[in-house]
């Protein structure tokens, strides 16, 4: 937001802001075991903004939920400060590149096995847990098979700053490239979740809007709560909004807000179908967005708040998915490959 707002926090008052958040929370060495875990990711929410509306009470869904659990720092380390890598190792634990995600266009399928859906319908049997992802955006959380990919094709329009569709060979909507050649297709293997699919109950994906997200997400519980579940809500705002509007905006700020809305809207679901008490809830995002601008090229400051009762400690981004199956229960140590993220949960 503007440098110029008096109420910006600085760095050190966010860092004790949060050690309080954290405090809060007792501590349990005992792991959750088999119970329910909600993902919700907020695409692109820079932390700064994000902290600043938390602050000024703007964001009263996200206070309570942490005001039950806590909230950390998370910070971006390997791979690009972009949505494939940044989803990509949150969801497997692994750094982007050992997983050849490097950014939004040099990527591959996960190898097979190495998502949280993957790991979870291993650990407790196919039957015995429903995995959900839903997704606002499609190319960067995908599943396609083989493709081609414009590698040099501008990503965004100049003046309105909408999406070309670099990513679909028959959907494109600009022959404009960064270079000043012609566009140059590029073969892709698959996107990164084409080997997971077969291990997801409920995948959906280009949903849009964080109403439709919402929509679905709610939707999602009502037909799986029956069993325990794991599931992935993906909100393309923020991050949609600061590509359009700019990182100071409006927009961008009411994004963030939507965003809250949605997850208090989530919290009502649970509480009326009676699972609240063995649902744990995280709140992540993959990047946040350059100060001012409208594109995340240098954006490493990200988060993880949650309602979960045991303590957590800062860490990478990561280090979400090691921290999820630790509280289902799983022996990281005998996770092969080794993860590289480790579990936040503060022994």
């Amino acid at each position: 937001m503007k440098k110029n707002i008096t109420i910006r926090l600085s760095f050190a008052a966010l860092l004790a802001f949060q050690g309080v958040l954290c405090a809060a929370a007792p501590r349990t060495d005992k792991p959750a075991g088999v119970g329910n875990v909600i993902l919700v990711g907020w695409d692109g929410a820079q932390r700064a903004h994000l902290m600043e509306l938390f602050s000024a009470g703007q964001l009263p869904n996200l206070k309570k939920l942490v005001s039950g659990g806590g909230l950390v720092f998370t910070e971006v380390t390997t791979g690009a400060t972009q949505t494939k890598p940044g989803w990509a190792e949150i969801l497997t634990g692994y750094s982007a590149v050992r997983l050849g995600i490097l950014d939004n266009r040099n990527y591959r399928p996960i190898p097979k096995g190495y998502t949280v859906f993957e790991r979870l319908k291993e650990f407790f049997g196919p039957g015995n847990i429903a995995t959900i992802f839903l997704s606002g955006k499609v190319n960067n959380l995908g599943v396609r098979g083989p493709h081609e990919i414009c590698i040099n094709c501008v990503s965004r329009g100049s003046i309105k700053h909408d999406k070309t569709r670099w990513w679909d060979k028959k959907g494109i909507t600009t022959s404009k490239t960064n270079d000043g050649e012609p566009p140059a297709w590029e073969h892709r293997d698959g996107e990164p979740y084409l080997n997971s699919k077969g291990s997801v109950d409920l995948y959906q994906a280009e949903l849009g809007s964080a109403e439709n997200v919402g929509k679905k997400a709610l939707a999602s519980l009502d037909k799986y709560h029956t069993k325990p579940f794991f599931a992935f809500f993906h909100f393309e705002e923020p991050d949609e909004q600061g590509h359009l509007y700019g990182e100071n905006s409006k927009e961008y700020g009411e994004a963030i807000k939507k965003a809250d809305h949605w997850l208090g809207e989530l919290v009502k679901k649970l509480d009326s179908l009676g699972i609240s008490d063995k649902t744990t809830i995280y709140v992540a995002s993959d990047h946040g967005m350059d100060e001012g601008g409208f594109e995340h090229f240098q954006a490493p400051e990200t988060f993880l708040a949650t309602n979960g009762k045991r303590k957590l400690k800062n860490g990478d981004r990561k280090d979400i998915t090691p921290t999820i199956l630790e509280g289902y229960g799983m022996d990281l140590q005998g996770i092969s490959p080794a993860l590289d993220g480790k579990s936040l949960f503060d022994k």
